[in-house]
């Protein structure tokens, strides 16, 4: 059998077994970057000096624009916008002080 002779509800059942759902936990709060109730970005920021947090976040903002185009996955543009969210709010933060 040949990929041309695949019939309309085998390539359905091809997408939807190979569609990814992706929740926005996985973004917003991922579980692999929880321990306990500290957030990894959390115990980033404590440990870093303000420029250099900025940096941290400037730099993953780069990075999942960077290869979001090569994954394929809108999960990279979301995590960038996430990060970017995070450093105005930072900065924000920052001049409240």
């Amino acid at each position: 059998m040949s990929i041309d002779d695949a019939k309309p509800e085998e390539w359905n059942a091809l997408r939807e077994a190979t569609t990814v759902t992706i929740s926005t936990d996985d973004v917003d709060h991922p579980q692999h970057y929880n321990n306990g109730s500290i957030e990894c970005i959390d115990a980033i920021e404590a440990a870093l000096q303000g420029v250099e947090f900025e940096g941290y976040l400037r730099g993953n903002v780069f990075k999942y624009t960077w290869r979001y185009r090569y994954k394929g996955l809108d999960k990279d543009l979301r995590k960038a916008q996430w990060y970017l969210n995070r450093l105005i709010n930072y900065r924000q933060s920052q001049r409240n002080r």
